[in-house]
């Protein structure tokens, strides 16, 4: 059973869609968590051909559930829901489409996201120590305090590069199938080498031009291969790559289950993935391939054959969220508890080795620290040409630079005995849709929940007085004086 966990009466008084909610740790220690949402939409550019951000008339909803395009989970995830736990890094997303320069057809483009902190931050209040508040047992000693503080202000560097992500968009292509003559002339290279050597039977098209290409991973590496049970090919499955009964029946939802199917454990939903035994079965003779990759993994005739025959190659690209069920993703879920038997009042708690960069669905590139506002976003071919808060450049990218606002969401509790902490909340999610011209900002706070706050309210800083008197309120006298635990806010 879960232990009793203190209450803590919420007031939200900043208009915002904001809520809170308790979890528990895989140690057992409980959290009060606090997640708000602000929102802005894109207003023209100034002078310097950047984007003016204004908030939304109407409060952004907090999501509570993951949403994929057109409702279909078997779509990609356009967002996730805002009821993460806590997230050790920020998750940079952009949805939309990649354009080519200049809205003129091409073959292929380059596409590219970065983040810098401002070069000239602004005083802002510091975030409560420390920066993951689900190991709180690592900063238990006045010298751990010192020196993650240290550490921080030494990576505090003004305009540090943060994210510089670059991808590569292709129009249309395909994998073909090679002519027979020259698959036979394989088929001999395979029998004079005793199967030693085993030719490439594919090829891949030139790009068609294109305008512009959706951000989905769709149209990355990767993909899954289903053979009908009543199709031609099931019956040139291979027995060790069919499916049991068993299986099968775990398919009774479907009018006709599969006789065998894969799929890519780091990207299920993409193309390029067919490996060798379905190639055989299915008989087909073309192939969608991928649109959207890495400079340096591409695509290539060469990567689609050794992950045909077993290498594990492909490389997903994007820059939406990653499947919860995709590798390397579920394995920082860790070793889940098996029992053929639970307690009507039993709950499976977290795993042990659970890391909590789970809830992080951002790819790897896309993931920073915690953001405070005015950090600078470049996205460059991610929006569409002639859009009135983007500008081109000399080699008619377009360009959309924007800084995110300087304000901050904090939370002001009080104790028995009247003690006031004021604890600033962070941004760990940035959606940035361009098509929609919006950008949606989540921020939280994780604080340890222990019974020393009853009643806690949520307040706004939102502009550089508040700010500014916010940071004077919340840094004590001796920066360098250890607090009194591990998560304890300054108090006056």
């Amino acid at each position: 059973m879960f232990p009793s966990i203190p209450s803590l009466r919420f007031d939200n008084r900043t208009g915002l869609d904001a809520l809170h909610f308790d979890t528990i740790d895989q140690n057992g220690v409980a959290f009060h968590v606090v997640v708000a949402k602000t929102a802005y939409r894109f207003d023209g550019c100034d002078e310097h051909g950047h984007a003016r951000l204004v908030s939304l008339e109407d409060p952004a909803p907090l999501y509570t559930d993951d949403m994929c395009y057109q409702d279909d989970t078997e779509q990609s995830v356009r967002c996730e829901s805002d009821l993460a736990p806590y997230k050790p890094h920020c998750d940079v997303i952009v949805v939309g489409s990649a354009h080519a320069p200049g809205g003129k057809p091409v073959r292929r483009f380059g596409v590219r996201l970065h983040l810098q902190l401002p070069d000239q931050p602004a005083p802002l209040p510091e975030r409560p120590f420390p920066l993951n508040p689900m190991q709180p047992l690592s900063f238990d000693t006045e010298q751990a305090w010192k020196e993650e503080l240290a550490l921080a202000e030494r990576t505090m560097v003004p305009g540090r590069v943060l994210i510089d992500k670059v991808l590569t968009v292709t129009g249309e292509r395909e994998l073909q199938r090679r002519l027979a003559p020259v698959r036979l002339a394989q088929l001999m290279v395979a029998v004079v080498t005793l199967g030693l050597v085993q030719l490439n039977r594919w090829r891949l098209t030139t790009s068609a031009p294109s305008t512009s290409v959706p951000l989905r991973y769709e149209y990355a590496q990767g993909g899954q291969c289903v053979i009908p049970a009543d199709g031609k090919g099931a019956k040139r499955v291979p027995k060790r790559h069919r499916l049991t009964r068993a299986q099968q029946e775990q398919y009774s939802y479907l009018l006709v289950p599969p006789a065998a199917l894969d799929a890519s454990q780091v990207n299920p939903i993409g193309c390029g993935f067919a490996p060798r035994w379905y190639l055989r079965a299915s008989g087909l003779k073309r192939l969608p391939a991928p649109r959207i990759e890495y400079a340096h993994a591409p695509f290539t005739a060469r990567r689609f054959w050794q992950s045909a025959v077993g290498r594990p190659v492909l490389v997903p690209a994007g820059f939406g969220y990653v499947g919860r069920a995709w590798l390397p993703r579920r394995s920082l879920v860790g070793t889940i508890e098996t029992k053929s038997h639970w307690e009507p009042d039993e709950v499976p708690a977290l795993p042990k080795d659970f890391d909590f960069a789970y809830w992080n669905g951002a790819p790897q590139d896309q993931q920073c620290e915690h953001l405070a506002g005015g950090e600078r976003l470049t996205l460059t071919n991610l929006c569409a040409p002639g859009a009135p808060f983007a500008r081109a450049d000399s080699a008619d990218n377009t360009v959309l630079s924007f800084a995110l606002p300087q304000q901050s969401p904090f939370l002001l509790a009080t104790n028995a005995v009247g003690a006031v902490a004021a604890m600033p909340l962070a941004i760990d999610t940035v959606l940035i849709d361009a098509e929609a011209g919006q950008v949606e900002l989540s921020w939280r706070l994780c604080i340890v929940a222990d019974g020393e706050f009853a009643d806690a309210r949520l307040l706004q800083a939102a502009n550089e007085e508040q700010l500014g008197r916010l940071a004077a309120w919340n840094t004590p006298p001796d920066r360098a004086a250890a607090p009194t635990s591990p998560h304890a806010a300054t108090t006056v």
